[in-house]
């Protein structure tokens, strides 16, 4: 089973008590949806697989991995059609047991999502749920859910900013009740250039204004 970092684990400590974000990163939690950004997955786009899922299934999309706390993938189908979860969106959500964790092949400045689980309120026994946000393996923001959403009702909808030139790479849904089932759906984001691409998309810049001149 994935294990969540120590330090994340302390940071869900710390914020127990009510909603924290770290320097460099910011939180909104909301029943409204949140911006679209230019990368989009959201699990319907045609050929888009579905079923027991590859962690490496959404490479396409700019996802290097999608895996759940306990299997090398996550499953993707339209959990809507069962009863009782009418609510659950209107196509395929993505949906694993003990967290889902998810990595980018590139780094990220801006995400939003809709996360359910059904972790439950938070109490000295268990239940509630992160956000844990990582570069190159290490924690550097986090959220702790004090209600995760699960039902019609709650604040599913998340949005993630970044100032100050901070990026993430990897965002973890991590619930720590029992069970623990992790469910996301309308994930999109904001790659950042890599040094190389920036300079490349600068010398193009100069060599349009040159022509232009010309």
């Amino acid at each position: 089973m994935r294990q969540i970092s120590l330090i994340a684990a302390a940071a869900v400590v710390a914020c127990a008590a009510g909603n924290a974000a770290n320097a460099g990163y910011s939180f909104i939690q909301s029943a409204s949806a949140q911006p679209t950004y230019a990368n989009v997955l959201n699990f319907d786009a045609p050929g888009s697989p579905t079923g027991a899922c590859a962690g490496n299934a959404f490479a396409s999309f700019g996802v290097s991995s999608l895996v759940t706390g306990t299997d090398p993938g996550a499953f993707v189908s339209q959990v809507n059609a069962t009863p009782g979860f009418g609510w659950l969106g209107t196509g395929n959500v993505a949906y694993g047991s003990f967290g889902l964790y998810m990595t980018f092949d590139s780094q990220v400045s801006q995400l939003s999502v809709q996360y359910w689980d059904t972790s439950g309120p938070a109490s000295f026994f268990g239940g509630g749920a992160a956000l844990v946000l990582k570069k190159a393996g290490v924690e550097v923001g986090s959220l702790f859910i004090t209600n995760p959403a699960f039902g019609p009702t709650g604040q599913s909808w998340f949005n993630i900013t970044t100032d100050g030139g901070s990026t993430f790479d990897e965002i973890d849904f991590v619930g720590f009740g029992f069970p623990a089932d992790a469910y996301i759906d309308n994930v999109s984001w904001t790659k950042v250039p890599t040094p190389a691409s920036a300079t490349l998309l600068a010398f193009g810049g100069v060599l349009l204004a040159r022509r232009r001149r010309a």
